[in-house]
C-alpha cells in the first residue's frame, strides 16, 4: 500500500493497529507522515516519509504475525536494544530511533541500498561487497561481550555451550510443538549431538542469521536483521553464511572465509563452520514444523515450504561433505495429466487476472501470490504423487527390510531406524533422505520463488587458512 498525503487521505483510515503506530511515529518525531508504504513481505513493516522541517525517510519494523516458538522469547524489544549497542559502538546498522510498545515496532532510519545482488552486479562488485561485510563482521566480533550481557544476553558457560549455540533450547521448542514424525529432522538432530564441537573457547557477539546486509556503491551500507543475534562462537556466522548464500547468493564464500581469516589473524576450523552451517539450516524446518503442518491464513506457506526443503538439502549435503561421500543425483519423477486439470487451470487464470490488476507492492497482492505459488505444487502432486510415493516406498523397503504402508507409516519406521542406527548407517540414511527431499522439491519447485533452482555453494577449503 502506497499513499501520498491529500486533504482527505490520512493514515487514520488504515486498518488496526496501524493508525496507533502512525500516531506514535508522529508523536516521537514531532513531524508529519506524508507518505507510507507497507513492505510486501511476510513480516509487517512500513516505509514512512516524515516531514519535521526536513524530509526524513524512516522504517518501522513490526512484530512477526506468524506464531513461531521464538517470537516472544526473542522479542522485538530485545532486537532494539541490540541495535542500540551495535550502533553506539560503531557497527553499521540502521540508526534505532525509538521503540513502540503497542503495536510492537522498532522505528529506525531507512538506509539506502539493496539487500541482494542482481544482474547489474558483476563478480568484482559481489567480491568487494562480501569482503566489506566480513571485515565489518570481524570488527563486530571484537566488541566486548560485556556490552551485550548488560542488556540481558547470556554468555555461554562452557565450551559445550559455545558449541551448541543455544541449540538445546531450539530442540526443546521443537519437542513442544512437534506435529508428527519427521525422520529427516530427527536424523539431523542426532548428527548434531554426535558432532558438537567442545574445543572452542572464544565468545563474541554474533550476527547469527549472518550474511544479511544492505549494499550500494560496492560497499555494505548496513548489517540488517539482528533479531537472533547472541553471544557465541564467531565461526557460527561463517556457517550461517552457507545457508544465506544458498537462499540469496551473496558472493564467493571461499574468498569471504579467506578474507575473514586475514582480518582476524586466525585460521578457520572447517568442521566447526560446517557444524554450525547444519545447526543453523535445521532451525528453519524444525521451528516452523507445527505452523507448516497447520498454517493460519496469514502464514506464507509457499515461502516457508521452499525454505524448509532447501534447508534440509543444505544439511544433508554438508553432512555428506563432512563424511567424505556424496548425495545421489536428483531422481526422475514421472507425471500424468490429472483428471481435474481444468480446475487447476481455472484457479491459476483467475489469480493471474486479479494480480494483474493489483500493485505488486500491495499487501493483498502479496497474500494472493502465496496462493499462486502454492498452486503448482498442488497441480504437480495431483500429477506425480503416486509415482513419488511408489519410489519412496521402494527406497524405504531397501533400507528397512519392510515396505511401509504409506508415507506416515514410513516416517514412523524411519524415525525408529534413525534412533537405533543413525551413526553406523549414516551414509545410507543420508542418501535415502536426500532422494526423498529432492522428490518433494520436484513437486513444489515451480513455486519456490527466489530459491527455485538453488544450489549449495562448494567451499574450496584448500584456499582458506584452516586450523
Amino acid at each position: 500500500m502506497t499513499a501520498d498525503l491529500l486533504a482527505d487521505d490520512r493514515w487514520e483510515t488504515l486498518s488496526a493497529p496501524w493508525p496507533r503506530l502512525f500516531a506514535w511515529v508522529e508523536e516521537v518525531t514531532g513531524g508529519r507522515i506524508v507518505s507510507w508504504r507497507r513492505q510486501a513481505r511476510w513480516r509487517p513493516a512500513w516505509f514512512l516519509t516524515v516531514v519535521d522541517g526536513s524530509r526524513r525517510e524512516l522504517y518501522a519494523r513490526c512484530q512477526r504475525e506468524e506464531s513461531m516458538p521464538w517470537t516472544q522469547t526473542l522479542s522485538l524489544r530485545r532486537e532494539y536494544e541490540i541495535m542500540r549497542v551495535l550502533h553506539d559502538n560503531g557497527v553499521a546498522v540502521p540508526t534505532p530511533l525509538a521503540f513502540c510498545e503497542e503495536p510492537e515496532s522498532i522505528l529506525m532510519e531507512s538506509i539506502p541500498g539493496r539487500d541482494r545482488f542482481d544482474e547489474s552486479d558483476d563478480v568484482g562488485t559481489r567480491s568487494a561487497v562480501i569482503d566489506d561485510y566480513v571485515s565489518r563482521l570481524a570488527d563486530a566480533h571484537r566488541l566486548d561481550p560485556a556490552l551485550f550481557q548488560a542488556i540481558g544476553l547470556s554468555r555461554p558457560a562452557s565450551p559445550r555451550d559455545i558449541g551448541y549455540m543455544g541449540f538445546g533450547l531450539s530442540e526443546k521448542w521443537y519437542r513442544e510443538i512437534k506435529p508428527g514424525p519427521d525422520p529427516t529432522i530427527e536424523f539431523i538432530v542426532s548428527w548434531l549431538h554426535r558432532h558438537v564441537p567442545t574445543h572452542r573457547a572464544q565468545t563474541s557477539w554474533i550476527h547469527f542469521d549472518a550474511g544479511q546486509f544492505l549494499h550500494a556503491d560496492d560497499r555494505v551500507t548496513a548489517l540488517m536483521d539482528v533479531e537472533f543475534s547472541c553471544l557465541g562462537d564467531p565461526l557460527a556466522d561463517l556457517g550461517a553464511m552457507r545457508m544465506r548464500d544458498t537462499a540469496q547468493p551473496i558472493g564467493d564464500l571461499t574468498g569471504a572465509y579467506a578474507a575473514y581469516a586475514e582480518a582476524t589473524g586466525q585460521p578457520i576450523d572447517r568442521s566447526v563452520v560446517n557444524f554450525h552451517a547444519v545447526r543453523f539450516a535445521l532451525l528453519t524446518p524444525m521451528l516452523s514444523a507445527a505452523t507448516r503442518a497447520d498454517p493460519p491464513a496469514e502464514f506464507d506457506l509457499a515461502q516457508w515450504q521452499a525454505w524448509s526443503l532447501m534447508s534440509f538439502m543444505i544439511c544433508l549435503q554438508i553432512i555428506a561433505e563432512e563424511g567424505g561421500y556424496s548425495l545421489d543425483s536428483p531422481p526422475t519423477v514421472t507425471s500424468a495429466v490429472p483428471r481435474n486439470e481444468p480446475s487447476f487451470s481455472s484457479v491459476e487464470r483467475i489469480l493471474v487476472d486479479v494480480l494483474d490488476d493489483l500493485d505488486p507492492d500491495d499487501h493483498v497482492a502479496f497474500r494472493l501470490a502465496i496462493v499462486r505459488d502454492l498452486l503448482p505444487g498442488l497441480r504437480r502432486s495431483a500429477a506425480s504423487a503416486a509415482a513419488v510415493e511408489q519410489a519412496d516406498r521402494e527406497d524405504e523397503q531397501r533400507l528397512l527390510g519392510i515396505r511401509p504402508d504409506d508415507w506416515l507409516d514410513a516416517d514412523r519406521r524411519l524415525e525408529r531406524f534413525v534412533a537405533e542406527h543413525g551413526a553406523e548407517r549414516e551414509r545410507d540414511i543420508v542418501r535415502l533422505l536426500g532422494r526423498r527431499i529432492r522428490r518433494q522439491i520436484t513437486l513444489v519447485e515451480p513455486g519456490m520463488r527466489d530459491v527455485r533452482g538453488f544450489s549449495v555453494q562448494p567451499i574450496d577449503w584448500s584456499a582458506v587458512p584452516t586450523a
